[in-house]
């Protein structure tokens, strides 16, 4: 009961940490959060900022270290449901997140690197950009999907499945919606295209896959 509590109160602290980081990012761009919320239905908001995007970028930052949190928590989350029920604490729950957004940096230098190297960066800084859009905003859907996972409906099994299916549905869309904005470029470079896709989009679930199994 006593570990249930302590659960509880570390769970309560991340999600309204989270809430805050939300509020701020509102705060810091009230005009960009608005249209970022509307990402999933209407493109403008990648065509509107990736004209002055920066790599760091405050607002994309602050939305990116939710998305840590959140995705960081809905692993944990899923690995206790269906693997075991792992201990969790503050520590953990930081080097989780930590090792989350250093793994998801890796990948966006590594691409910005890719694009330098073809000598195509405008491309890769702008599929980077978009990546990182749909992140941030998988990160923003997690927030309450989470809260209601832990609170409301606390280790339904069907809950969890379906916001398993969301995430991968919204990872899915965005990159489709890349392929499509920058598909002529794409299809004179297949080969180094479908060589990218193995690598570094498909690889690393593929490795996440193996970790839960």
């Amino acid at each position: 009961m006593l570990r249930e509590v302590l659960f509880n109160d570390l769970y309560t602290t991340i999600i309204v940490f989270s809430l805050a980081i939300i509020v701020s990012a509102k705060l810091l761009n009230f005009n960009r959060f608005t249209d970022f919320l509307r990402l999933f239905g209407n493109s403008n908001y990648l065509r509107i900022y990736f004209k002055d995007h920066k790599f760091l970028d405050p607002f994309d930052i602050v939305l990116f270290i939710n998305f840590c949190i959140n995705g960081s928590l809905i692993g944990i989350l899923t690995y206790r449901h269906f693997v075991q029920n792992l201990e969790i604490d503050a520590l953990l729950f930081l080097k989780l997140a930590g090792i989350l957004g250093a793994g998801a940096l890796l990948k966006i230098l590594l691409e910005l690197g890719i694009g330098y190297l073809f000598n195509i960066p405008k491309l890769f800084h702008s599929y980077v950009f978009q990546q990182i859009s749909f992140l941030n905003f998988l990160g923003v859907v997690l927030l309450p999907l989470n809260s209601l996972l832990i609170f409301g409906v606390p280790n339904n099994h069907t809950l969890l499945v379906l916001i398993l299916v969301i995430s991968g549905l919204i990872l899915l869309i965005g990159l489709i919606k890349s392929i499509k904005t920058h598909q002529k470029l794409l299809i004179n470079n297949l080969f180094y295209f479908i060589l990218y896709l193995c690598t570094l989009e498909i690889g690393p679930y593929i490795l996440l896959c193996k970790l839960f199994s």
